[in-house]
């Protein structure tokens, strides 16, 4: 993959199985390519998910890894900053941070991608032990 590609990794409400109509924005601008996860912890935060990094190398939160078209990284960032409230002029401002970090897919391949994580403390927070966000509302609509 080109170097001048840009990636982005979705983990939540973004995802094409939640079906948020933030997703159908996404695809205006980017291309899904496939699973993929990053080393982190992921927590339940009720209508929507948040995502830390780890260094436990058990620790993986699934997602979706989308090629962004060329030419519109600015328009895409600027209404998903809006949406995850990531204020990428003040990082300790929003409740997510936008930041490029390590995304593995499967066969080993590894890339850079963005990714907005979690900028707040998580120690009160409900983990998702799964990792995986998707599956855990399956559950907990299985549960209803």
């Amino acid at each position: 993959m080109s170097e001048s590609q840009q990636f982005l990794f979705v983990y939540g409400t973004l995802r094409q199985d939640i079906a948020h109509p933030m997703t159908e924005f996404l695809r205006r601008y980017a291309s899904r390519i496939g699973g993929a996860w990053f080393r982190g912890k992921l927590f339940d935060l009720g209508d929507y998910p948040a995502a830390v990094p780890s260094d436990e190398a058990s620790d993986r939160v699934a997602g979706e890894l989308y090629r962004i078209e060329p030419g519109h990284e600015a328009a895409l960032f600027a209404e998903l900053d809006r949406y995850q409230d990531c204020d990428p002029k003040d990082a300790s401002a929003g409740e997510y941070v936008r930041l490029r970090a390590r995304v593995e897919r499967e066969g080993d391949e590894s890339l850079q991608a963005w990714i907005c994580q979690y900028n707040r403390p998580t120690a009160a927070l409900k983990r998702i032990d799964s990792g995986d966000y998707s599956a855990h509302l399956r559950a907990a609509r299985k549960k209803i």
